[in-house]
């Protein structure tokens, strides 16, 4: 999520486990076009959990201190959100979270679900003594991912005007490699990929976005910048809402 430590995710080789796994956890996660009004292919669904449902949170790793400062950061999304979080004692969980120096990682919503039960599914790095609106503002954000969101920079219309030679050079890519080369498709994928717009439902653009990197001026042409987002935007707020929402109100 910033530049010390970037988030990464995780991309499922079986498109068609994830599909059927996402479906059965949520029916909703198969949408339909708003063009054509069909049936979305395979590799077009959402990521979300059944709203309603309690969400059970396990610790694989880290001290007490580690885990409440989790817990605590985890809360912002809650009123947001019709769903509950069990963080449990033991091993066993939906979402299984593994204390690592260095790392924010976490699989993208139900794709959890994928995951052997004994390996985790999301990676922070124990920074809360260190840095605690950093490592909140990054708990959020890999909470984000679990929720089912993706990077808001990767938007379809972010239009971010990156000075690629930049970026490639602030993260050891040499300047003649290939584009097959792995460093290279990997920074290719965490910043300049976007996402399909014909392949998800997205609300408009937000640079505000807890799911935003940050980005550097000398990353861009002109002057353009985005600095690093600490907290929830109101927009990404109403995105999760939408993703989980409580019942209709009943009328007699």
């Amino acid at each position: 999520m910033n530049s010390a430590t970037l988030c990464l995710t995780e991309k499922m080789v079986s498109l068609q486990h994830s599909y059927e796994v996402a479906i059965a956890e949520n029916p909703a996660n198969e949408k339909t076009s708003s063009s054509n009004r069909k049936k979305r292919a395979v590799g077009k669904h959402g990521y979300f959990w059944a709203p309603g449902r309690t969400l059970r949170i396990a610790f694989l790793s880290g001290d007490q201190a580690f885990k409440d400062a989790v817990k605590t950061a985890a809360s912002h999304w809650l009123p947001h959100i019709n769903l509950t979080f069990d963080f449990l004692e033991g091993e066993s969980g939906d979402i299984r979270i593994s204390s690592e120096p260095g790392i924010y990682w976490s699989m993208i919503g139900t794709n959890a679900l994928l995951v052997e039960a004994e390996k985790p599914t999301m990676r922070l790095s124990p920074d809360h003594m260190l840095a605690p609106a950093l490592f909140t503002a990054n708990v959020i954000h890999e909470f984000g991912h679990a929720l089912g969101a993706e990077h808001e920079h990767l938007h379809p219309e972010s239009n971010i005007p990156w000075n690629k030679p930049a970026v490639y050079a602030a993260h050891g890519v040499a300047e003649d490699a290939d584009e097959d080369d792995y460093a290279r498709r990997s920074i290719d994928e965490r910043f300049f990929n976007l996402l399909d717009a014909s392949d998800f439902d997205y609300s408009p653009y937000d640079p505000k976005s807890i799911m935003h990197y940050a980005v550097r001026q000398s990353w861009t042409v002109g002057e353009f910048k985005i600095d690093l987002n600490l907290v929830l935007s109101e927009k990404d707020k109403a995105f999760m809402r939408k993703a989980y929402p409580y019942p209709a109100a009943q009328t007699a």
